[in-house]
């Protein structure tokens, strides 16, 4: 098929949501999330874009528990596409300050922010790695990596965790013209922001529509110049291109 595929997961509420009821039609979307949510949205998008041929699957999966997406990829014949282009961005938070103290939340929440995710992208990279065309695997990051979170240290490490594994991942992909990045929205109006402001202050906010454009972008361009960085939505691309810097916009220590 001569046609492009975006996998979200997280499409059932805040980021993923909005990415998906607002992408280029020119995809076919295959939606993720842990809750039935994700059969709204795509029923939504279906009206929203009555009369086009694009398809929309949908499939409600518990990032919590083990997942054998390689299965889950064959039976919805993601292979048939000419490229795959993943946007990953479900993720939970603490409960409260004080869940670090027990481990079954560290447990829960690497499982979800982190490890659901490896499984994705292993799945689809074991899946696609005899086609030479370009994928787009784009990971949601957040300021939790940039910054120490000590009202939510789980969530945070998870988050930084994701940074360097995009780094790692863009080195073993980089002869397989596969490009990954991680993204920082900003302070984005969701369900988990209104959580996050009952405890504490955040620094830089961001429209959902300019995050929205973002990936839209993204989706157009050649961004082997964001391979392993961690690119705020703000950020000049001009001067991202330009810079010759192996190290920039990665996880370093500043001495």
């Amino acid at each position: 098929m001569n046609k492009d595929l975006v996998i979200i997961t997280g499409a059932g509420q805040g980021i993923g949501k909005n990415i998906a009821l607002n992408i280029d039609e020119n995809y076919d979307l295959f939606l993720i999330s842990k809750t039935n949510n994700c059969k709204f949205v795509a029923d939504l998008i279906k009206k929203k874009s009555k009369g086009s041929k694009r398809k929309i699957n949908y499939k409600v999966i518990n990032f919590e528990k083990k997942i054998d997406f390689k299965k889950i990829l064959k039976k919805y014949k993601v292979l048939k596409y000419k490229n795959i282009h993943t946007i990953l961005c479900a993720a939970i938070i603490e409960d409260n300050v004080n869940s670090y103290l027990d481990e079954i939340n560290w447990v829960k929440l690497f499982r979800v922010n982190f490890l659901a995710n490896i499984n994705l992208i292993n799945s689809i990279y074991d899946l696609k790695k005899k086609n030479k065309k370009l994928n787009k695997i784009i990971v949601f990051s957040g300021g939790g990596a940039t910054n120490s979170f000590k009202e939510f240290p789980i969530y945070s490490v998870t988050k930084t965790a994701i940074v360097r594994m995009v780094e790692n991942y863009s080195e073993i992909f980089f002869k397989k013209k596969l490009s990954i990045f991680a993204v920082a929205p900003g302070a984005v109006k969701t369900k988990m922001l209104q959580k996050v402001l009952k405890v504490t202050k955040v620094g830089t906010k961001s429209k959902m529509n300019d995050v929205i454009k973002f990936i839209n972008f993204s989706l157009k361009i050649n961004t082997s110049m964001f391979n392993g960085r961690l690119i705020n939505i703000k950020d000049n691309i001009n001067k991202i291109s330009k810079n010759k810097n192996p190290n920039y916009l990665k996880l370093r220590r500043v001495e």
